[in-house]
């Protein structure tokens, strides 16, 4: 039972390695934002900044004065 743990144990930590090398490591992918919320001020503005975050999940929170 302990060998089956330990390997079970062994093949998590090489998933979340390789998981983390993918995120690190490929040529191409942005840079993760430092800032959580950012406010944009024009459309323009916000297609730059999806470009910039090419290869990430995106999460628009969008608020009306209405």
């Amino acid at each position: 039972m302990a060998d089956l743990f330990k390997s079970l144990l062994a093949a998590v930590l090489v998933a979340i390695q390789l998981f983390v090398y993918r995120e690190t490591s490929v040529p191409g992918l942005a840079p993760r934002p430092s800032s959580g919320l950012q406010e944009l001020s024009s459309e323009a503005d916000l297609q730059a900044r999806f470009a910039q975050d090419i290869g990430h999940p995106r999460l628009l929170l969008l608020v009306s004065p209405t």
